[in-house]
């Protein structure tokens, strides 16, 4: 076969090469940008605090498996939420910006509170720059949870003291629809997640409000709760722990579980590395009642100890070894 003239060949080869070209701009052009985990993140925790929405939500971890009805409403002036609870006792819990209040109808009980320092599920503890200091985030890819479609992330992390953690946020609003708690193996630990969601539903606020003024026949309990400093209470944590940080403290009245009513007064600290938290519960040693456990169930370590004339109990979602790191670190001032 006789050669090409040599323009035919030029000419061949531009054709060739502006091909190439243009299918490598095509591929460039369908890949999915970097991803930007703190951006995801952030993204979820906005969703968690500023969208509207009503679905089913279950919890399972350690052997234990629960389900609720949740309502949500936000308009960016007053947050509005109930969950009502669908299996064991009847529990009702409704929320006006920071009041909670529970419900115990059996037990004609109602239980008034200030909200928790770190809030639940969909909610994150915290969110800050440091968080991927402590976690490599890694984007698996598309699924879907609750017939909606949803980016699952994990978070491994770079160390031994917290547990990895996988994570579904609803592609349109960023809403986190799931949350695992990954044992070192894989083996899921802990597990919240939507059933069912709508967000087109709308709570109207008497539903909430009305039943919060309205509470004749209900022994009525406050649990009065202070902002206060950790360190001025006379605490610190001596040897701090890699990747947690304080991020509130308050001096509080044990839950009144199911409306028995606790009057002891603690101190709780809360720690977060931004995907979890741990709590350090402080209170005065009382012999007759406290003896030290150390336990595991699911993702939940707990550790009670007696620190001189003080009862410490440290508590998360988090390996026991980092339990036990908060309890000798932990110091009276």
């Amino acid at each position: 076969m006789s050669a090409l003239p040599i323009r035919q060949r030029w000419g061949w080869a531009r054709s060739c090469a502006s091909q190439l070209l243009g299918l490598a701009a095509a591929v460039a052009q369908a890949q999915p940008a970097a991803f930007d985990a703190q951006q995801w993140l952030e993204r979820a925790q906005q969703a968690a605090t500023h969208r509207s929405y009503q679905g089913t939500m279950t919890f399972s971890g350690g052997g234990h498996l629960s389900s609720s009805r949740i309502s949500r409403s936000s308009d960016g002036r007053q947050r509005l939420e109930r969950i009502e609870m669908l299996n064991g006792q009847a529990r009702q819990q409704l929320r006006h910006n920071d009041t909670v209040l529970t419900l115990w109808p059996q037990a004609r009980v109602a239980v008034f509170e200030t909200e928790d320092a770190v809030a639940d599920f969909p909610a994150l503890p915290t969110i800050g720059q440091r968080l991927l200091e402590s976690y490599e985030a890694r984007l698996l890819g598309q699924d879907r949870v609750a017939g909606m479609d949803v980016d699952v992330v994990v978070f491994k992390p770079r160390d031994s003291l917290r547990y990895s953690q996988r994570l579904w946020a609803e592609r349109g609003s960023g809403l986190l629809l799931r949350a695992d708690v990954l044992g070192s193996r894989g083996e899921v630990l802990e597990s919240s997640a939507f059933t069912e969601l709508n967000f087109n539903g709308k709570l109207h606020p008497e539903t909430v409000l009305g039943p919060m003024r309205r509470l004749d026949g209900y022994r009525v309990l406050r649990l009065p709760s202070q902002r206060v400093s950790f360190e001025a209470e006379g605490w610190t944590l001596q040897r701090a722990v890699v990747g947690f940080q304080l991020v509130g403290c308050a001096r509080r009245v044990l839950d009144a579980s199911a409306g028995a009513g606790d009057s002891r007064q603690v101190l709780q600290a809360v720690y977060s590395d931004g995907l979890t938290h741990v709590s350090v519960f402080v209170e005065s040693f009382d012999a007759q009642q406290h003896r030290p456990m150390r336990t595991s169930l699911g993702a939940t370590s707990t550790s009670m100890n007696r620190l001189g004339e003080w009862w410490i109990t440290v508590v998360g979602d988090v390996p026991m070894p980092t339990i036990q790191q908060f309890e000798a670190g932990l110091q009276r001032r």
